[in-house]
């Protein structure tokens, strides 16, 4: 249950202190593993929840690792670092005031500063202050982990992670708050990742539109990894998602600190392929004053495993990736079928 007043504490602990972000150049991405001189192992810093089946690793920029019981490798990318390819990601103009005066520009977390790395290299969150920790992991006092980190003036975004010990999902919310300004901007939320499904870089596309539940299998489909969106308590469904190669998950959120991509499609992949995920949130802050300009979003990130495989998924295909194939000796009554069968 999404528990308003412990998140409204875990904030007041959190304070929300502004620091204003500097904007990086972009750097050369090598390939996948190899990232150009990494800084050493946990660089970035991080705080951990230690539960059974999942044990949790919270970076203080947002990004997470999850390692399930009785697997050696994370199920995120990398697999062997606790400072992962996954996160919060946001497009925002530098002041608020519109891509005219200023241009979108991507945040996210500060991979450059991970031991090893595949994501595309962003403006990095800052972080501001010391992360928080809290709880027992009851269900009627869950672990949680607090982050919070700054964007461009005049954003902060709080991040709270809750597992509950013995279960199979955690929750991950995000508060998106103009400490400022107290406008109606508009912006672009993302949580995305990219997985390594039970020991496999690889994986079959998932999506569940009762749910809007997005994520990977393993080969035997035996091991499901994903990600869904919390709308309980008024909290905003997701309004994107998509599954597909990683690195095309990351170019559609951006290539670049000043670069952001086209968003998520809302398409899977079913085909075996090295799997990343994500959903999107396109938001509107209600531009009241401060504290009180800001929004909520949550999702939950789980597991499961199957004694036996499950059905064959409904085909959800990228765009371009369907091909009409049609002999030269098709009737015009064959191809106006045709044409109707597509739409």
């Amino acid at each position: 249950m999404f528990e308003r007043r412990m998140l409204r504490g875990l904030m007041l602990a959190m304070g929300l202190a502004l620091v204003v972000a500097l904007l990086l150049p972009s750097l050369a991405l090598a390939d996948k593993g190899n990232p150009p001189g990494g800084p050493g192992p946990e660089a970035v810093g991080h705080k951990t929840i230690s539960g059974n089946p999942l044990t949790i690793h919270v970076a203080a920029d947002t990004s997470i690792q999850v390692f399930y019981a009785g697997q050696s490798d994370g199920q995120v990318f990398p697999e062997d670092q606790k400072e992962a390819d996954s996160g919060a990601f946001a497009w925002f103009d530098i002041l608020g005031v519109g891509a005219l005066v200023a241009p979108v520009r991507v945040w996210g977390p500060d991979f450059a500063n991970h031991d090893e790395y595949a994501a595309n290299l962003v403006n990095p969150w800052l972080s501001s202050g010391p992360q928080v920790t809290m709880g027992s992991g009851t269900a009627a006092d869950p672990w949680w982990v607090g982050t919070t980190v700054d964007g461009p003036f005049p954003y902060t975004v709080q991040q709270w992670v809750r597992y509950i010990n013995g279960e199979d999902c955690f929750r991950v919310g995000y508060t998106i708050i103009d400490t400022e300004m107290g406008l109606p901007e508009s912006f672009t939320f993302f949580h995305a990742a990219d997985l390594y499904v039970d020991g496999e870089d690889e994986g079959f596309g998932y999506y569940d539109a009762a749910t809007g539940a997005v994520g990977a299998w393993n080969q035997p489909k035996d091991f499901l990894e994903y990600l869904v969106p919390v709308t309980e308590m008024g909290l905003p469904p997701a309004d994107h998602y998509q599954e597909a190669k990683f690195d095309k998950i990351w170019d559609n959120i951006g290539t670049g600190p000043n670069s952001p991509g086209p968003g998520f499609n809302d398409t899977i992949r079913t085909n075996f392929h090295d799997s990343g995920c994500g959903l999107q949130w396109d938001l509107t802050l209600p531009g009241v004053p401060p504290p009180g300009n800001f929004v909520e979003l949550a999702l939950d990130w789980c597991f499961l495993q199957e004694e036996e495989p499950p059905p064959p998924e409904e085909f959800v295909p990228e765009p371009g990736s369907v091909l009409l194939l049609a002999s030269g000796l098709m009737g015009l009554a064959g191809y106006a079928g045709l044409r109707k069968w597509k739409r």
